[in-house]
């Protein structure tokens, strides 16, 4: 199934918001179930690019990252253009993605919104159909305290 979720334009200062797709294997049937795909959409996503680059670097050149002019122009309008290069090698497992998404979300780190309602409970049910539109923001401390 396939959702729109907001992000925000990575490496921008301004306040601009676009949208993208995530495309999850299964309907989530709860807020837990979505953040769950929601993960294990991204970690495919950037494990598969990272096998790229790995092929790319024994010389299977048959799997070089290149991108059509419109792909360009879209990857610039959300803000980053990347060729798969990755920062950092170390690889997590899936499972552990998962659980620190949840927690992050449990502790009120994160917020997670389905058209404009916003879920605070990993046991909400959603009723989504795919004509929603998703937006997850990772909330930020301004003081040194909690609470």
């Amino acid at each position: 199934m396939e959702f729109k979720v907001q992000i925000k334009q990575a490496g921008r200062r301004e306040n601009k918001i676009v949208t993208a797709k995530l495309l999850v294997k299964q309907t989530p049937r709860t807020v837990g179930e979505l953040v769950t795909c929601a993960v294990k959409s991204s970690y495919a996503q950037y494990y598969e690019k990272a096998d790229l680059i790995e092929a790319f670097e024994n010389g299977d050149v048959s799997q070089a990252i290149v991108y059509s002019q419109d792909e360009i122009e879209q990857k610039a309008a959300e803000g980053k253009i990347d060729f798969g290069f990755l920062k950092n090698d170390k690889r997590i497992s899936e499972k552990k993605a998962v659980e620190t998404a949840l927690q992050a979300f449990e502790d009120g780190l994160v917020a997670v919104f389905v058209d404009g309602t916003r879920y605070e409970n990993t046991a909400d049910v959603l009723e989504l159909t795919g004509n929603e539109t998703i937006t997850f923001v990772k909330l930020a401390m301004l003081t040194g305290r909690l609470w």
